[in-house]
């Protein structure tokens, strides 16, 4: 745990390169409806990198937010916006660990292979699936993560903060409408301002052209 802590980003779009602030660009990402960090045996730890800065970061970002860190379901039960996966079975130091920081019972969705003398991360494909005694396979795991999203968005949908914040949105969406349709007009208006003066024009040189010739 004390040797190297490593921030891996795959989005190829908007991933951190080595020139780039990691903190301040980690501080906006992490406004996000839901967390999910990978729990390992090596995550769990209070000096790392992800540990202070990713898992601790969020919860107190979540917490203080318009939802809260804990979101009521359609059905009556909370659950929170941070789902944990794990892909290991964390000792219960570790364990100890991420319950001070979330201030409950530590709850996930297991990805975790596990038979005699083996605690290792699920994998899509296993060789020997019927040997695994958490009876998990990793399609099914992967179908309860998607459904524990949508469930927790569709609660967040559901709360009185998510009709403010519609609101608000609606309000800024018609100001910004305004200003656009002011803004089309003003320019509409100042291309049609040549074109009368050009007509002005034409029509004074019209009547120079006509008196020219009369006079000759």
């Amino acid at each position: 745990k004390d040797e190297i802590s490593v921030y891996f980003d795959i989005n190829p779009h908007d991933g951190l390169l080595e020139t780039h602030d990691v903190n301040a660009s980690l501080k906006e990402k992490l406004k996000c409806l839901v967390f999910i960090p990978i729990l390992s045996r090596t995550y769990c730890d209070s000096k790392s990198f992800a540990w202070e800065h990713e898992f601790k970061a969020f919860v107190d970002i979540a917490s203080e937010d318009q939802f809260g860190l804990r979101v009521t379901l359609s059905n009556g039960n909370v659950a929170s916006r941070l789902l944990p996966i794990h892909i290991h079975d964390l000792d219960i130091a570790d364990i100890k660990l991420c319950e001070m920081v979330i201030g409950g019972v530590l709850r996930g969705i297991d990805f975790i292979y596990k038979s005699a003398g083996v605690n290792r991360p699920l994998m899509s494909k296993e060789d020997n699936p019927q040997e695994n005694l958490n009876h998990t396979f990793y399609r099914d795991q992967i179908n309860k993560v998607a459904l524990a999203i949508k469930e927790i968005i569709e609660g967040m949908e559901g709360s009185a903060a998510y009709d403010q914040l519609k609101g608000k949105i609606n309000l800024s969406e018609e100001s910004q409408e305004k200003k656009k349709l002011y803004a089309d007009n003003s320019v509409q208006k100042e291309t049609n301002k040549p074109k009368r003066k050009n007509t002005f024009l034409k029509f004074i040189r019209l009547v120079f052209s006509k008196r020219s010739s009369t006079q000759f």
